[in-house]
């Protein structure tokens, strides 16, 4: 691809980045009917990993940081974590640290530790709101 084509193509994706961060800081998910339901919660009554992610996103971009913890903390933490993996994926060409480092944040122990990790924030939330 052209290089002025590249700079167009990466300034519309921008632009179009910019203003729907806009429009999603303004509209709240909890009063606006376009932003979907959880339908595992709809049919277990039960919090997905997810649930809370259209809320605390909402929240982050008005700047509530802990009413983004109180909605989804795991998304939370989880933002640093994927900027790495983003950071990673584009420097991983660059040099061999880079390279290792990839290789570490991508590997097979690194998908298990997220998956483990997912997994127990699922089941340590509906216990915790079930129980308290």
């Amino acid at each position: 691809m052209p290089r002025a084509r590249k700079v167009i193509v990466f300034g519309l994706i921008a632009a179009a980045l910019i203003v729907l961060t806009i429009i999603y800081g303004k509209l709240n998910p909890e009063n606006f009917y376009l932003f979907p339901k959880c339908p595992f919660k709809l049919l277990t009554g039960f919090e997905c990993p997810g649930c809370g992610s259209q809320r605390a996103i909402h929240y982050l971009l008005n700047l509530k940081i802990n009413s983004a913890i109180r909605a989804n903390v795991l998304l939370i933490f989880s933002i640093p974590y994927l900027l790495l993996l983003i950071a990673l994926e584009l420097l991983k060409f660059k040099n061999r640290f880079f390279m290792r480092l990839h290789r570490v944040f991508y590997g097979t122990k690194a998908i298990w530790t997220v998956f483990a990790v997912v997994m127990l924030w699922w089941i340590v939330r509906n216990l915790y709101s079930k129980f308290l």
